[in-house]
């Protein structure tokens, strides 16, 4: 076994606003990646969970699963996405959510990916934990759009310097702002002449949750609506998807 370096190579930042119930398994999952990581390359990772005024044990949770907590008051996703690489020491950083599981190997995919000089950064492929018509059809949908655009909007990654180059995350989206990432993502990488990774080889098992909290249906209608006006996502109002009693 390599002897691990105590500077982080890789910064996971994670997203949290009343996720008492699910963080716990994404750290562990996240943890198991850790250990592999480290068994084969031999480099330290840490795991940035960001407090977004929480009313819950969510901070109390991500502790006890050894992340770094990092608060912020303000709510919205790309906010708090933004203060936790603003905290993150890594050199690479990562992006996930805190009801979304990632494969055991996606930390050494994503090392081999950012070596290689290949890639700007990238994301992964998406698995859902159960299976429903509902859930077939977004899947269906999203794959043709992520497809269409050439990106992958979860379990975004790409160096420290790349995302202060291009801004982070836009906040003035309240929703989509990991879409826009991506995109903004690929025109940097056009512009150095590197491409967009989508990792077929790990995965991000993402959680169906908001299916049985509001329906397939009203998600349905949401998804219309944003598509046919997409400004909508500047309005937190609209965006209540995302920002009910836990996220």
């Amino acid at each position: 076994m390599a002897s691990v370096e105590t500077r982080p190579r890789i910064s996971v930042v994670i997203p949290a606003y009343n996720e008492e119930k699910y963080i716990g398994a994404t750290l562990e999952s996240i943890n198991q990646a850790i250990a592999a990581y480290r068994q084969s390359h031999g480099h330290a990772v840490e795991v940035i969970v960001v407090n977004n005024n929480s009313a819950d044990r969510t901070e109390e949770v991500a502790r006890a699963h050894g992340a770094k907590v990092v608060f912020e008051a303000k709510n919205q996703i790309s906010v708090a996405m933004n203060a936790g690489a603003r905290a993150a020491r890594g050199e690479i950083l990562v992006i996930s959510f805190a009801d979304d599981r990632p494969s055991p190997n996606f930390l050494v995919r994503i090392d081999e990916a950012m070596r290689s000089g290949l890639y700007i950064g990238g994301a992964a492929k998406i698995l859902w934990d159960k299976q429903s018509p509902w859930v077939s059809f977004f899947n269906a949908l999203g794959n043709g759009i992520r497809g269409l655009l050439g990106v992958s909007n979860n379990l975004l990654f790409t160096s420290r310097e790349t995302f202060d180059k291009i801004g982070g995350f836009d906040e003035r989206y309240y929703a989509g702002e990991d879409m826009k990432f991506a995109t903004d993502l690929k025109k940097q990488g056009k512009r150095e002449g590197k491409k967009f990774c989508v990792l077929t080889d790990a995965y991000l098992l993402k959680s169906t949750r908001k299916f049985d909290q509001f329906g397939g249906i009203t998600l349905a209608f949401g998804l219309v609506v944003f598509l046919l006006c997409p400004w909508l996502v500047r309005f937190k109002k609209a965006c209540f998807f995302w920002y009910g009693g836990e996220r």
